[in-house]
């Protein structure tokens, strides 16, 4: 028993160190897999991108491996998604590695225990991301590097990040004469509160972030694209008409209110 809990203690006061003595803000930009080693196929249960989704939230320039920019590897750093086995449910740990493969940051065990394999991968990954708010991240520029005329490279320092354009805020396309976002996931805010809106095979579903939610996501409507007509039905059968505008911004216009749901940088 003393063995134990000398060994708990040294590793709680191993990863206590990695935290302290390491700097996030440090690197420009962190690299999400295509596909988890647990998981079956790429982007599985929607994993990879709400993990890039979650890093963006928290401060990172976060990029999918096959949209990764041009700079120093070692100003990144790579994130992994690792299942820890139980008997019950499902648990689940975010790891942040620099490109000497050495762990800098581990967070918090995530833990779920819905049944449906996709509630319970999402509920422990969003858990799991809880401790990254403490950290209060803001990583700095990426450093491009170009390639110039004498086949030699210089840099330059770009706040254009694709992940930032797909995630924080939502960048529009114009489908059938309507402007559309075209990100998985994208963050918005109204009245103090924040929420996630949601790409689906019908249109989006929106989400309110809620400590009330068994899942931390409180579903408050649907919005359905039907060729040149948006619509917003919530969750009590209400409907309103939708609208995204240039910036991204969701407009809902019930008679004469009007909500307004900003896409946040």
């Amino acid at each position: 028993m003393t063995r134990y809990l000398l060994l708990s203690l040294t590793l709680l006061l191993a990863t206590t160190a990695i935290s302290q003595n390491t700097n996030l803000s440090d690197y420009s930009y962190v690299v999400v897999p295509e596909q988890f080693d647990f998981l079956k196929s790429k982007d599985q249960f929607q994993m990879n991108s709400m993990t890039q989704f979650y890093l963006e939230k928290n401060g990172f320039n976060a990029y999918l491996a096959e949209s990764v920019p041009n700079a120093n590897r070692c100003d990144g750093l790579f994130a992994n998604v690792e299942e820890i086995k139980t008997l019950f449910g499902t648990k689940l740990q975010v790891v942040l590695k620099d490109c000497n493969d050495k762990e800098v940051y581990r967070g918090e065990e995530g833990k779920s225990k819905y049944k449906e394999y996709d509630k319970s991968y999402q509920d422990a990954l969003r858990k799991s991301f809880m401790s990254f708010s403490a950290l209060r991240v803001k990583q700095k520029d990426v450093n491009i590097l170009v390639e110039r005329t004498d086949n030699t490279m210089s840099s330059s320092k770009t706040k254009q990040n694709t992940a930032t354009d797909e995630l924080s805020k939502p960048k529009v396309s114009r489908v059938s004469g309507i402007l559309l976002p075209d990100a998985k996931f994208s963050n918005y805010s109204n009245s103090g509160k924040t929420f996630l809106l949601r790409n689906t095979a019908e249109g989006y579903s929106l989400y309110e972030e809620s400590a009330s939610a068994a899942d931390g996501l409180l579903l408050k409507g649907k919005i359905i694209v039907m060729d040149n007509l948006v619509k917003y039905m919530d969750t009590s059968g209400n409907v309103a008409d939708a609208a995204f505008d240039p910036s991204g911004n969701l407009v809902i216009k019930e008679g004469n209110v009007k909500t307004v749901y900003l896409s946040e940088d």
